[in-house]
C-alpha cells in the first residue's frame, strides 16, 4: 500500500504544504506519505522518485495556494499551462489512472486560494475543477485537518488500517544478540500444537455475535502472543483485517476502521499493562458495531484474568461491561503446558538455520514452557549446553554479544554497565511509542551521568542488539527481560531509584509492575523494590494498590511494601487517607491494610502521648481519658487480631495455648470479606 501523495507547488506556500503532509503522516505513518523534499532517499534521481511514488499512490492531495496560476516569467504564461510542469503532471496522471483526489484550498495565508476553473486548465487536468475543494486554514486548523483525515479514510478506507496495527519489527543485524531470535513476532521457529485452542478461537472469531472480547491468558512463556499471531495470520487469508494494537496507535483509528467493511480482530498483547486503554479500544469496537455488521473482536492476552479487569466489568457504558461480562461468561482460554507438537528437533533445526550454523544433538530435557525449550534449543546451538535456567544462559550470550560491540571503546566495562542500564530502564518503562522512548533517551542523560550525545550512542547501540518496535524498547521475551532486570538491580539497587527523580508516574507504575511480576521468581529484587519505595513514599503509595490488581502474583510485592509502610512515621490524617484509598481493593491489598492498621494505632499512640507531654503532668489532660483508655486497651493481641483479621496471610493471628487461631481460617475470610464489600458499599454510595 502506498498511501497518500502531496502535491505542491514549491512556490506556493510550501510551508502549509509541510505542515498538510505533516499531519497526515501522524495520523497514517510517515512511511504512507509522500512528499517530494523529505520521502526521497538521498541519491534517488527526482523524475523516476515522483513516477514511482504516483504509480503507487492510493489518493493525491493537491494542495492550491493564492498562486498556484501564478504566470512564469520566462513565457509569461502560467506555470498550469506548461507540460513539463510537475504540478500538472501529477494530476494528469492521478486522473487518467483513476487515482482520487482531495484539493486543499489554503485560506488566510494572508489571501485566500480559489478554486480554478475550467477554462483557466489544460485540457488533460480540466476535469479537476469539477472536484469538490477541502479548506485548510488557520483559524480552523485542527477541523480542517480532522476533515481531511475522515475524507482520505472514506475514499481509501484501508489507510485506517497501517497505523492501528504494529508493524513488522526490524531485521536483526549480524550484531543482534542471540535472544532477538526468541522474540514471538519473528516466529524462528515454526507454529505447532495448540490445534484445539487455534480451532475455539477459529470459531469464536466467526460466530453470529456482532462485536466480542475474549481472554487468552496463562503462565509466562506459554506461547500466548505466538497463539494469537497465528490467529491472526489465518483471519488475514480470508479477509479480515487482523493484528496486535500498535502501542502508537490512537484509539480513533479503530473508529477510522468502522469505514472499512472488513470483519476486524484487534489484540491487546499485555492487558495487565494496557488496562486503562482497554476500556477505549472497548467503547471503539461498540462504535464501530454501530455502523457495520462486519464482526469486531477483540483478544485480550494476559498472565490472569484478575481484578485488573474489574474496571471494565463495572464500566459506566453497559455496552462496554456487557463486552467484558460476556467474555467472563464464556470464559478465558487458559494456555498450560507444552503443547503437542512442540519439537526440540525442530527449535533446534529452526535456529540452527538461522544463524547459520550446524544441526546439533537436541536437548533431552523437555521444560514447562514453549519459551523455555525454545531457549533450551538455542543454548544448545550456540554453545552445545543444556542449562538449569535456559532464559538466564541466553542473557549471558546476549552480554557476550554486547562485549564484542563496545571491545573498541576506551572503557568497555563502564560501556557494559551502561549498556545494562539502559536496556533495564527501557524494560521497567515499557515504551510503547517512538516519542515516549524518545522521552526515556532524553531522561537517561541523567540516570548514567553522560552528556546527551553519549547517552544516544548508547541508547542507538541497545536498539541494534536487540530491534525491537519502537526503538529502545524492553528487552523480550517478558522473563528474558526481568532475567535482565535482577541481575542489573541487584549489582546497581540504587539504579532503580532514579526512576523517582526522573520519571512521570504512569512509568512508575509500569517499573512497579515489572518489579512486582519478577519478584516471585527473582527475590534478590527486595533491596530495589524497597529503594524505590524508600525513596519517595508519598508517591509510590497512591500507585501501589493499581499496580497489584495487575499481578497474578501479588503477594510478595505486597507484602515488601507493606514492611516498608511499617517502618514510616506516619500521621493520623495520612493514615485516614490511605485507609480510605484502601476501602474499595480488594484482597491483593491486604497486607496494606494490615500495615495501615498498624500504623494508624502507632500513630495515635503518638499522639496520645504527645498530649500528655504537652500538658506538663504525667495525667492524662482532662477530656481525653476515653481516648487513652482506648489506646492503652488496644494491647498487642488486640493489634495483632485486628492486622491478622485484614491480611490472613501475615501470621498475626493470635493463637489458643494448643497454637491454633483463635478464629478459623474460614471465619477470617468471611469477616474480611463482610467488611470489604461494607466498605465499597460506602463508597459507593459517596459517588
Amino acid at each position: 500500500m502506498a498511501g497518500v501523495f502531496v502535491n505542491y507547488r514549491a512556490k506556493d506556500n510550501p510551508i502549509a504544504a509541510a505542515a498538510i503532509a505533516q499531519v497526515l503522516s501522524n495520523h497514517f505513518g510517515k512511511e504512507l506519505v509522500f512528499r517530494d523534499s523529505v520521502s526521497m532517499d538521498p541519491g534517488v534521481r527526482y523524475p523516476d522518485a515522483i513516477r514511482a511514488a504516483l504509480h503507487d499512490a492510493d489518493v493525491l492531495v493537491a494542495v492550491v495556494g493564492p498562486h498556484w496560476l501564478a504566470l512564469d516569467p520566462a513565457t509569461s504564461r502560467p506555470r498550469i499551462e506548461s507540460e513539463n510542469d510537475w504540478v500538472r503532471m501529477e494530476i494528469a496522471h492521478a486522473l487518467d489512472r483513476g487515482i482520487p483526489i482531495v484539493p486543499v484550498l489554503l485560506q488566510d495565508t494572508p489571501e485566500n486560494a480559489r478554486p480554478p476553473r475550467h477554462d483557466e486548465l489544460p485540457d488533460d487536468i480540466k476535469r479537476f475543477a469539477s472536484i469538490q475543494a477541502a479548506r485548510f486554514s488557520q483559524q480552523r486548523y485542527t477541523k480542517d485537518m480532522a476533515d481531511l483525515v475522515e475524507r482520505l479514510v472514506q475514499l481509501v478506507p484501508s489507510l485506517a488500517v497501517p497505523r492501528l496495527f504494529g508493524r513488522p519489527l526490524p531485521e536483526p543485524g549480524a550484531d543482534a544478540a542471540p535472544s532477538a531470535l526468541l522474540r514471538p513476532e519473528r516466529g524462528v521457529v515454526p507454529f505447532a500444537g495448540r490445534d484445539r485452542e487455534l480451532a475455539d478461537l477459529t470459531a469464536w472469531a466467526h460466530d453470529s455475535t456482532s462485536n466480542a472480547v475474549r481472554l487468552l491468558v496463562g503462565r509466562p512463556g506459554s506461547g500466548r502472543r505466538r497463539l494469537a499471531l497465528e490467529l491472526c495470520r489465518r483471519l488475514r487469508d480470508s479477509g479480515w483485517l487482523a493484528g496486535v494494537i500498535d502501542g502508537q496507535a490512537p484509539t480513533a483509528q479503530i473508529r477510522r476502521a468502522g469505514a472499512v467493511d472488513k470483519p476486524l480482530l484487534a489484540v491487546v498483547a499485555d492487558g495487565e499493562l494496557s488496562s486503562d486503554r482497554l476500556a477505549s479500544l472497548a467503547e471503539a469496537i461498540v462504535a464501530r458495531s454501530s455502523v457495520r455488521d462486519a464482526p469486531t473482536r477483540l483478544l485480550v492476552l494476559g498472565r490472569g484474568a484478575g481484578s485488573w479487569l474489574d474496571p471494565l466489568r463495572e464500566h459506566r457504558d453497559d455496552r462496554v461491561a456487557g463486552l467484558f461480562r460476556q467474555a467472563d461468561r464464556i470464559g478465558a482460554m487458559v494456555l498450560d503446558g507444552i503443547p503437542v507438537g512442540a519439537s526440540p528437533d525442530a527449535a533446534v533445526t529452526a535456529f540452527a538455520g538461522a544463524l547459520g550454523l550446524p544441526t546439533v544433538v537436541p536437548p533431552t530435557r523437555m521444560p514447562e514452557t514453549v519459551l523455555e525449550l525454545h531457549a533450551l534449543a538455542l543454548n544448545a546451538v550456540l554453545a552445545r549446553t543444556e542449562p538449569a535456567d535456559p532464559l538466564a544462559e541466553v542473557l549471558k550470550r546476549d552480554r557476550d554479544r554486547w562485549r564484542l560491540a563496545v571491545g573498541g571503546r576506551d572503557d568497555p566495562e563502564t560501556a557494559l554497565t551502561a549498556l545494562a542500564a539502559v536496556g533495564t530502564l527501557a524494560t521497567l518503562c515499557a515504551p510503547a511509542s517512538t516519542e515516549q522512548a524518545d522521552a526515556l533517551v532524553t531522561r537517561l542523560s541523567d540516570v548514567l551521568g553522560e552528556d546527551a550525545e553519549t547517552t544516544r550512542e548508547y541508547a542507538e547501540l541497545w536498539s541494534r542488539l536487540h530491534p525491537g518496535s519502537p526503538p529502545v524498547s524492553a528487552l523480550s521475551p517478558d522473563l528474558l527481560g526481568e532475567h535482565l532486570v535482577a541481575e542489573t538491580l541487584g549489582a546497581q539497587p540504587a539504579l532503580v531509584t532514579t526512576l523517582v527523580a526522573t520519571f512521570p508516574d504512569d512509568w512508575l507504575t509500569t517499573a512497579l509492575t515489572v518489579l512486582g511480576r519478577a519478584l516471585p521468581r527473582h527475590p534478590g529484587l527486595l533491596p530495589a523494590v524497597t529503594a524505590l519505595f524508600e525513596a519517595a513514599p508519598r508517591r509510590i503509595e497512591p500507585l501501589i494498590t493499581g499496580v497489584l490488581h495487575r499481578l497474578d502474583e501479588p503477594g510478595p510485592l505486597a507484602r515488601a511494601i507493606a514492611g516498608e509502610m511499617g517502618k514510616r512515621d506516619w500521621q493520623i490524617p495520612e493514615v485516614m487517607s490511605l485507609l480510605e484509598t484502601l476501602a474499595g481493593a480488594d484482597q491483593t491489598s491486604d497486607p496494606l491494610r494490615g500495615a495501615a492498621i498498624d500504623a494508624l494505632l502507632s500513630a495515635t499512640r503518638k499522639f496520645t502521648d504527645q498530649l500528655q507531654r504537652n500538658s506538663g503532668t504525667p495525667e492524662t489532660p482532662p477530656g481525653f481519658e476515653p481516648l487513652r483508655d482506648i489506646v492503652d486497651n488496644l494491647t498487642n493481641t488486640v493489634r495483632d487480631f485486628a492486622v491478622g483479621a485484614l491480611d490472613p496471610g501475615s501470621g498475626r493471628m493470635p493463637t489458643k495455648p494448643d497454637g491454633q487461631p483463635i478464629l478459623p481460617a474460614d471465619t477470617v475470610n468471611l469477616l474480611r470479606d463482610l467488611y470489604l464489600r461494607h466498605m465499597r458499599d460506602n463508597r459507593k454510595k459517596d459517588e
